[in-house]
């Protein structure tokens, strides 16, 4: 990977400050920023930064690889300050501790339908954006999914395959939703590069985030309907998921559509490489999520349960070759927890990609155990206390066994870190790893228990939705981070 001896934070941008009820790229996004650059961290990783449903509200449920979130562009930011004081007085009686999606959403959408009237599509910074093929295309998807409210595969014929003369019907049919898509897609992309080339000038790197999998009701699908194994009807007979794990008992269904790698393979796989290459152009590094998908895959019957599932095999051999001369592995950081595989390990070595260890899941629970001390892990691989879908520090401190415990304090014990703090210990024996990054959740540096987990995987309700209310409250976490990456040597310069 791209990058000297540092350390990171997991703070997706929902969860910022905000006077709208969600996180989103407005001013606390630059003072994010600023935090970062005085406590010496290199690295902000966020989650992926897609269009969510309006049920789950997941960033990893998507209608769209390409287009951006649209709730969490800044409505205060905008261009020409073309909403008043008073519009975002409807946003007032929001909680600032958590994000309330639905009335966010409906909020947010009564706003949308304003912002479409003021929108000239022929303004020539709308007509430079909309030069990119790409962006018509998931742009025109998009609003028929809008305007029909319905999934593609029960689209009338007309609807069915994209062509330019869709997108001039689709302009001339529902040219307030086009126009509203434009705008927000546009302001998202503008909006999203001003952070980043701010982080980049603190000597910030962005890590974002890719799913493997893209939902059946989406652009991906929709303009690439043969790279995705469907029936005659566009039905998918079989959906993707997850094998009992650390993280659920029952395994997990994703309900996303799986690939037909053998039509991939006759592309020459350039729909991976497109949308690989859009993600290193929005971040400066990139993780791939579920990397084992690309060799071997979870098959789950569709409205079956997870546990009836089965494995086959995916194109990891072909797949890598035929991208490696046109994707910049030196940007490319791999989950591949769970299953392990030879072949996992031999692609990584190959093109020297890192992969992932949580410390949470390395600490063994029993005396019979194949688990290395932290202090033997790899250079090449980025250290976690925990993702996104694990517990906080201090809950998995409550929650852990007693043999874990034994072991966890014998590393500490062992590396002789002695903080007043558990969780700062446990931080600590993570920045003490030889491993190349050291990646903590910003719930961690703030110490806080289950009540600010971030997603549970498995379940439906309540996930996604901690927020911190004013970034006041992370100074004290930051500077003894500060102190950290000093003492392990990973404290990031502004050159």
């Amino acid at each position: 990977m791209d990058l000297k001896r540092s350390s990171g934070l997991i703070f997706h941008p929902t969860s910022l400050p905000s006077n709208l009820g969600i996180g989103d790229f407005g001013e606390h996004s630059y003072e994010f920023i600023d935090l970062l650059s005085s406590s010496g961290t290199k690295v902000w990783q966020v989650l992926p930064l897609g269009i969510t449903d309006n049920v789950e509200y997941s960033p990893y449920s998507s209608k769209s690889s390409l287009l951006g979130n649209p709730y969490i562009v800044s409505l205060e930011n905008l261009e020409n300050n073309i909403l008043d004081k008073e519009d975002l007085e409807i946003f007032k009686d929001l909680p600032k501790d958590y994000v309330d999606y639905a009335n966010v959403y409906k909020l947010k959408d009564h706003l949308f339908d304003k912002l479409a009237k003021k929108v000239n599509r022929k303004e020539k910074s709308y007509e430079n954006f909309l030069e990119n093929e790409d962006i018509r295309k998931h742009i025109t998807f998009i609003t028929i999914s809008e305007a029909l409210n319905k999934e593609w595969n029960h689209w009338e014929n007309e609807y069915q395959s994209y062509s330019d003369n869709l997108f001039e019907l689709v302009m001339e049919k529902y040219p307030k939703i086009i126009n509203k898509h434009i705008f927000l897609q546009y302001e998202f992309n503008y909006q999203w590069r001003s952070i980043k080339k701010y982080a980049n000038e603190k000597n910030i790197s962005v890590l974002g985030d890719i799913p493997i999998y893209v939902n059946h009701n989406s652009a991906d699908v929709w303009l690439n309907k043969s790279l995705f194994d469907l029936d005659e009807n566009y039905n998918m007979g079989f959906v993707s998921g997850a094998v009992p794990d650390d993280f659920t008992t029952e395994g997990q269904i994703w309900n996303t559509a799986l690939y037909d790698w053998e039509e991939h393979l006759k592309q020459n796989y350039e729909y991976w490489i497109n949308k690989l290459n859009n993600n290193l152009d929005k971040f400066d590094l990139l993780r791939i999520d579920h990397f084992i998908g690309f060799f071997k895959f979870w098959a789950i019957p569709y409205g079956e349960k997870a546990l009836n599932g089965h494995w086959r095999s995916g194109p990891w051999d072909t797949f890598f070759k035929s991208i490696k001369d046109r994707v910049d592995f030196s940007k490319v950081l791999a989950e591949d927890l769970g299953v392990e595989l030879d072949e996992t390990d031999q692609v990584l070595n190959d093109y020297n990609i890192p992969g992932m260890k949580v410390l949470q899941q390395r600490i063994p629970n029993n005396v019979e155990h194949n688990e290395i001390h932290p202090k033997q892990w790899k250079e090449n691989v980025v250290a976690y206390t925990g993702t996104h879908d694990s517990p906080t520090v201090k809950q998995w401190l409550s929650e852990a066994e007693a043999k874990q415990i034994m072991f966890y304090n014998n590393y500490v014990n062992d590396l002789n870190i002695s903080n007043n703090s558990e969780v700062w210990n446990f931080i600590e024996l993570t920045w003490r790893t030889p491993s190349i990054l050291a990646v903590t959740n910003i719930q961690d540096i703030l110490e806080l228990g289950i009540e600010a987990r971030f997603n549970l995987p498995g379940t439906q309700k309540n996930n996604w939705k901690w927020r911190v209310s004013h970034l006041d409250s992370l100074h004290e976490g930051l500077d003894k981070l500060k102190k950290l990456n000093r003492e392990s040597f990973r404290f990031n310069t502004l050159t």
